[in-house]
């Protein structure tokens, strides 16, 4: 049987209101009865309830997190959200878009239903999709993106370096002395994934290296399939290049796919991609990544997005986490 207000009430010999008060933490109510009251309520077990509890606060006390998936990119992200929300008192209901801009927008609007205090999206609409951002505009409760950001929106966002990232392993691999340089990517508006081509094209030119247009190898979609058939495409060329570079880790993976299953091209081609996979240690090719600080990122938009539900109306935040490189 559950236990309420009444019942501890009726055990201590006070009123309803006044164990309400107690429980609230009223200056009200005096130190010892207070006392004596959040004991019997931790001895009986008694739980609040949060639906009444919401109806006095107007918070629910929960976040809404949209994510594209539940691959391993994601789970230090959550650990980085979970970290910051969970002390404050802060439960995270999850929605995932499956990278489907429709499936997004209809998350996105349970987790409202829901009534939730704010919400932190992994954002895959794009930056051209026009319902997507009108839709985000009509929101609101505080809104923090993720990884991915949409430019010249009001919108606080917590993402990568990425293009910087993207520079430096073109400026590393070169001094390894590699010249001969192709990068997949995919026909996307995410500023993610164009940042990293923009960074890769900083670091031709930074470096002077020649770059043949068939280097630039534009697939379908992110996923590893992408990766292993433009792997395919450039491994055609006439004149193929010494190093592919995926621009995300799932297309990364699909070029070392290609090249286990070519051994004799496993010790002629280097492979630089992003998103550290913690497998590629094992991997007999190496690997060499740009790593993102997923954990911190996580940290940070909570951090933003609480301070936002706690009054901060201040200028929009714009965070860009530096990037790491592994060597392998």
């Amino acid at each position: 049987m559950s236990v309420g207000l009444k019942e501890i009430a009726e055990l201590l010999g006070v009123s309803i209101s006044t164990v309400s008060r107690a429980l609230r933490d009223d200056p009200r109510v005096n130190k010892r009865t207070k006392e004596r009251i959040i004991s019997a309520a931790r001895n009986m077990n008694y739980l609040p309830n949060q639906a009444a509890k919401s109806l006095v606060t107007k918070k629910t006390m929960t976040i809404g997190l949209v994510l594209p998936n539940l691959r391993s990119f994601m789970h230090d992200i959550f650990d980085g959200l979970e970290s910051v929300c969970s002390p404050a008192g802060y439960n995270i209901l999850l929605g995932v878009s499956d990278n489907d801009p429709t499936k997004e927008m209809r998350e996105l609007k349970l987790l409202l239903e829901k009534r939730v205090d704010g919400l932190i999206l992994f954002y895959v609409g794009g930056v051209f999709n026009q319902a997507s951002i009108r839709f985000l505009n009509s929101i609101s409760v505080p809104l923090i993106l993720i990884d991915r950001y949409i430019p010249r929106s009001h919108f606080d966002f917590v993402v990568s370096d990425n293009r910087n990232g993207s520079r430096k392993l073109v400026e590393h691999l070169v001094s390894k002395g590699k010249e001969k340089i192709a990068f997949i990517t995919q026909k996307e508006d995410a500023t993610a994934i164009r940042e990293r081509l923009d960074g890769f094209m900083d670091g031709v030119l930074k470096c002077g290296i020649k770059l043949p247009p068939k280097y630039i190898v534009s697939g379908k979609t992110l996923r590893m399939e992408n990766g292993y058939a433009c792997t395919t495409k450039l491994m055609k060329l006439d004149d193929p290049p010494e190093v592919i570079i995926g621009s995300t880790g799932d297309i990364t993976l699909g070029v070392v796919k290609y090249l286990l299953e070519h051994p004799h091209l496993e010790n002629k081609i280097t492979v630089g991609g992003f998103d550290d996979f913690e497998f590629l240690s094992f991997l007999k090719i190496p690997v060499t990544t740009v790593a993102q600080k997923t954990l911190e990122m996580g940290k940070q938009a909570a951090t933003i997005l609480l301070n936002r539900l706690q009054g901060d109306r201040g200028e929009q935040r714009k965070v860009f986490l530096e990037t790491e490189l592994v060597e392998r």
